[in-house]
């Protein structure tokens, strides 16, 4: 799988490196399986106002939200998008103390594994999603994604 990242909203090309670490982490997170979908994803670097679309109309809910994916199973050669809300994952990532490239790069890897069959819908499922996720994202010098936050 091939990755064209798109950058619509400009507020994303303020990230120094990201498409860069983006690209790096998918293409690491895609050597972990073992059969990753042909063809050429995109994903969408894209404001709060286009994810809220986009999730109003796919899936019945007026608001925004960090990343959504559209796996194209049917289709070969097209295995689907994923879109990452700017501000959404703005607020996220300042709120758990996290680089906002290291949390974007996360949810990019997260919406390409979905492209390709990986859920979190049942919980044997969703741990070893995070697993892979994890150890992946170890390999950049990010933390752990799943790990609880500690307070002050």
């Amino acid at each position: 799988m091939s990755l064209e990242i798109v950058i619509d909203d400009p507020a994303w090309e303020a990230v120094s490196g990201l498409e860069a670490l983006i690209a790096r982490v998918v293409e690491a997170g895609l050597k972990q399986l073992p059969a990753p979908r042909d063809g050429e994803a995109v994903i969408l670097l894209t404001g709060d106002d286009n994810v809220q679309a986009l999730n109003a109309r796919f899936r019945g809910k007026d608001s925004p939200t960090n990343v959504l994916s559209f796996p194209a199973p049917g289709r070969e050669g097209y295995p689907g998008d994923v879109a990452l809300a700017y501000g959404v994952c703005a607020r996220e990532a300042q709120a758990a103390g996290k680089r906002l490239i290291d949390h974007a790069a996360h949810l990019a890897l997260h919406g390409v594994l979905h492209l390709n069959g990986l859920d979190h819908e049942e919980e044997i499922a969703a741990r070893e999603m995070e697993r892979l996720e994890t150890a992946v994202l170890a390999g950049f010098g990010i933390a752990d994604p799943y790990a609880a936050v500690e307070g002050p």
